[in-house]
């Protein structure tokens, strides 16, 4: 039995709702337990990435275009080595756990397209990436870069050196869990590296606007795809 496709859109929305909600309110309850111990913390977002790049708006949004532009191209050579490595190895190399939400799209955008395009575009390419990132890149990895760079520079070193080991641990660990939890493991090696782009993005500019702007650049490639595909232009995706 096929989910209703506004249904499986609606819960989209629901999900990222609740990372956002769970994620904001674990950081400012770490406020509140700092602040218990007398340290002066704002509850500002800041620590998490939302704040201005460092190089200034128009070239972290540079940045990020390229960065997304250059992860997406980078993704078509590595599904097709995934995709040939598992097959080889005898598993399926199809996105199966995908299919059920890339049908529901393009059954809301065949049912009713001038809702459908600017609400699939919405979800998928701004709302998604934007709540990922705050909860990825913002509050995962940066957190596990802060206690990276707590845990090695205890174990003393150089400083810099500490700083790059503390980034590849937390960016690989982060990394993989992103995307592990978009359970295709033929697209596994594309997603960790969109992923650890993301991560680096972060870091050089201090600010998850451009990280955003990658990420939604990746994904609006497929999204397009999807609609086209609901609208009848190109064969179905899924």
């Amino acid at each position: 039995m096929n989910a209703d496709p506004g249904l499986t859109l609606l819960l989209i929305v629901l999900q990222n709702a609740v990372l956002l909600v769970l994620t904001v309110g674990v950081f400012w309850a770490g406020v509140l337990v700092m602040r218990g111990f007398g340290k002066r913390k704002s509850f500002s977002l800041s620590p998490l990435g939302v704040r201005r790049p460092a190089n200034g708006f128009r070239s972290g949004a540079v940045l990020g275009l390229a960065v997304g532009v250059g992860a997406l191209a980078a993704s078509f050579p590595l599904n097709a080595l995934s995709a040939y490595v598992l097959e080889t190895l005898g598993y399926r190399a199809d996105r199966g756990a995908q299919q059920p939400l890339m049908r529901g799209v393009e059954a809301l955008v065949s049912q009713d397209p001038v809702f459908a395009v600017p609400a699939v575009f919405l979800v998928v390419v701004v709302v998604g990436p934007a709540v990922e990132e705050l909860v990825f890149r913002g509050a995962i990895f940066g957190g596990l870069y802060n206690l990276g760079r707590l845990a090695t520079g205890r174990a003393g070193g150089e400083k810099r050196f500490t700083k790059m080991a503390a980034f590849v641990l937390s960016a690989a660990l982060s990394s993989a869990l992103f995307a592990s939890l978009h359970l295709e493991p033929a697209i596994f090696p594309a997603i960790f590296v969109l992923a650890a782009s993301l991560c680096w993005l972060l870091r050089r500019t201090g600010s998850l606007l451009p990280p955003f702007i990658a990420h939604a650049t990746f994904n609006s490639f497929a999204t397009t795809l999807l609609v086209l595909g609901g609208l009848g232009v190109l064969p179905s995706q899924a």
